[in-house]
C-alpha cells in the first residue's frame, strides 16, 4: 500500500467519524442484536436517543426494540451481546451475573416503546424511576416514569420515530450499552435476509463534556506522558552528541522511535480535547494522529527486530531469515494501523465493525511474535557457540548473557501491554478505565529506558565492547591466518630446493 493511498483511506473514514455522537445508519441487517454505542455517565451525564426513521419494508413478522445495559465495568456493559438471547430470555433461568437491563419493545399497535420486565429472568433490580426518563417526542419533553415512550408512525413511508433521554443519578452511575434488536416470530427466518432501515443520532454526555467517564483524565495523562517522552528524547539527543563517535544507525532510530512517541501522546490529547469540547475530532489533527500513529507502531516493531537481530551491534549483514522476519512486520503493521484506524473512525453497529477489531488482534499478536524469533535465534546461535573452546567463549557467554536480558524484557513488556492491561479492563470500574492507558504508557516508558540504558552509544558499554572485540578477534585470526600461510609456502620453497639439492 503506497503512503498516497494509505492517507486516502485515512481521510476517507476520518470524515465518517462523530466522536460522541454517533450517527447509526443500519441497512437490512440479519443479526438480532445489533451494538450501538457505550458511553460511561456519571452523575448528571445523560444520553440523548433519537431515531429519526426506522422503516420496515419486508412482510417478515418480527419484534423490534432497543435495549439499554448498565453495569460497573467496560467488559460486563457487553454482556447482552455475548452471554445471552435478549428475543428468548425465558430460555435462560437466570443470568449468571446481574446487569441492569431496560427492554424498550417497539409496540407497532399502541404506537409505544414499553419497557419489558426483565427482572424475572435474573436482570438486577432498576428502578428506573431514578434515571429521569424523558420522553422528548411530546412538546417540551414528558417525564416517564415506567419506561414508556411515545412513537410517531408516518403511513406513507411505514416510517417509525422516537426520541427519548436518560439522565443518571447517583445510584445509577455505569457503564450504559444500547443495543437494537430483531426477534423474528419464526426461527427459520433467523437467516433470511431482511429489508429495513434504522436510522439513529446518539448523543452522550458528562456534565459539559462529551467524554465518557473512563475518558477524562486522558486529557491530562496523555500531555504529561508527551512532556516525559520529550524528555526521554531531550536526553538522548544529548547522550548521541556527547558520544558522537560510538553511534551506530540503530540510535537514530530509537531517538526517531521515542520522538514519534511524543507527537503520538501530543496528538491523542489534542483528538481527546476536540471530542470532549465539540463531541467529533477535527479533521486535520485527527489525520494527523494517524500518521504519527503508523509512523509509530512501524518504527516500534522495527527497532526491536533489529536490535532482538544483534543488527549493527554484534553484526553488519543480516541472514536470510532475518530480513524476511523484516518483511513480514513492516506489511503486518501497516495492516494492524489500518484496523485500528478503521475501528476508531467506525460505529459499532457497522457490520465490519467486530471482524476489523479481531484482526486487529490477531495481527498485532503476529508482529509481537515476529520480534521473538530473531532474538531466539540469536540466543540459540550463540548458546552453540558456547560449545566451541576458543579465544571467543568469554565473549560469546557475554553475548549471551545480554541477550536473554533483552529477550525477558521484551516478553514481559509484550505480556503486560497485550495481556495483562486486558485483564484490567475486566476488573477495573467503568470510571477508572483510563488507568489501562495509564499502565501502558508507563509500562512503555519502562521498556524505552532499561532499551535506551543497554544499548546507549557509551564508550564502556558492554555491547560496544562486543562489536570492537569481535573485530580486534577477526583481524588477529587474519592475520594469524595470513602467517600461517606465508610459514607454510616458505618450508613447501626449502623442501622444493632441498629436493633439486
Amino acid at each position: 500500500m503506497t503512503p498516497c493511498r494509505l492517507l486516502l483511506l485515512i481521510q476517507l473514514y476520518i470524515s465518517f467519524v462523530y466522536g460522541r455522537i454517533h450517527t447509526i445508519n443500519i441497512v437490512s441487517d440479519r443479526r438480532e442484536i445489533i451494538p450501538l454505542a457505550n458511553f460511561g455517565l456519571t452523575k448528571e451525564g445523560f444520553v440523548d436517543f433519537n431515531v429519526t426513521s426506522f422503516v420496515i419494508k419486508d412482510s417478515i413478522d418480527a419484534k423490534y426494540g432497543i435495549v439499554v445495559e448498565s453495569s460497573q465495568t467496560q467488559t460486563a456493559s457487553q454482556y447482552v451481546e455475548t452471554h445471552i438471547n435478549i428475543c428468548r430470555p425465558e430460555s435462560i433461568a437466570f443470568f449468571d451475573k446481574h446487569p441492569k437491563i431496560l427492554n424498550l419493545l417497539l409496540d407497532r399497535d399502541e404506537m409505544k416503546l414499553k419497557n419489558v420486565d426483565m427482572q424475572k429472568y435474573g436482570a438486577a433490580e432498576w428502578n428506573i424511576a431514578n434515571l429521569k426518563l424523558t420522553d422528548l417526542m411530546i412538546e417540551n419533553g414528558n417525564r416517564s416514569l415506567d419506561g414508556t415512550f411515545k412513537v410517531k408512525h408516518q403511513a406513507e413511508t411505514n416510517s417509525y420515530s422516537f426520541h427519548f433521554q436518560i439522565e443518571v443519578t447517583t445510584q445509577d452511575e455505569g457503564q450504559y450499552t444500547f443495543y437494537f434488536y430483531r426477534c423474528p416470530s419464526e426461527p427459520t427466518s433467523y437467516r433470511t435476509q431482511v429489508d429495513y432501515l434504522f436510522q439513529a443520532t446518539i448523543t452522550a454526555k458528562n456534565g459539559a463534556s462529551f467524554l465518557s467517564a473512563g475518558e477524562k483524565p486522558l486529557t491530562i495523562l496523555y500531555p504529561a506522558m508527551g512532556v516525559i517522552y520529550f524528555g526521554m528524547f531531550w536526553l538522548w539527543m544529548k547522550v548521541m552528541i556527547h558520544y558522537s563517535d560510538n553511534l551506530f544507525k540503530i540510535h537514530y532510530l530509537m531517538g526517531a522511535l521515542v520522538f514519534a512517541k511524543f507527537l503520538a501522546c501530543i496528538l491523542h490529547a489534542i483528538d481527546y480535547y476536540f471530542i470532549g469540547s465539540h463531541g467529533t475530532p477535527d479533521e486535520a489533527w485527527a489525520i494527523l494522529w494517524y500518521i504519527i500513529h503508523l509512523v509509530r507502531g512501524m518504527l516500534l516493531f522495527i527497532s526491536l527486530a533489529l536490535i532482538g537481530m544483534g543488527f549493527a551491534f554484534i553484526k553488519h549483514v543480516l541472514s536470510y531469515n532475518e530480513k524476511l522476519i523484516l518483511m513480514t512486520v513492516v506489511p503486518l503493521q501497516i495492516l494492524a494501523n489500518v484496523a485500528y484506524i478503521i475501528i476508531d473512525s467506525s460505529e459499532e453497529a457497522e457490520l465490519n465493525y467486530g471482524t476489523w477489531k479481531k484482526i486487529l488482534i490477531f495481527v498485532d499478536l503476529l508482529c509481537c511474535g515476529a520480534i521473538i524469533f530473531p532474538v531466539m535465534w540469536s540466543i540459540r546461535h550463540l548458546q552453540q557457540a558456547t560449545e566451541r573452546s576458543d579465544n571467543k567463549t568469554t565473549l560469546v557467554l557475554l553475548q549471551l548473557k545480554l541477550f536473554r536480558h533483552f529477550y525477558i524484557l521484551v516478553v514481559v513488556y509484550i505480556y503486560i501491554t497485550r495481556i495483562a492491561l486486558k485483564f484490567m479492563e475486566v476488573v477495573l470500574p467503568f470510571q477508572y478505565a483510563w488507568c489501562t492507558n495509564f499502565m501502558d504508557e508507563v509500562a512503555t516508558i519502562v521498556f524505552f529506558l532499561i532499551t535506551g540504558w543497554n544499548f546507549r552509544p557509551y564508550v564502556s558499554n558492554p555491547y560496544y565492547k562486543i562489536v570492537e572485540e569481535e573485530d580486534e578477534l577477526e583481524m588477529e585470526s587474519m592475520l594469524a591466518a595470513g602467517s600461517d600461510t606465508l610459514r607454510n609456502r616458505n618450508l613447501v620453497e626449502e623442501d622444493r630446493d632441498t629436493t633439486l639439492a
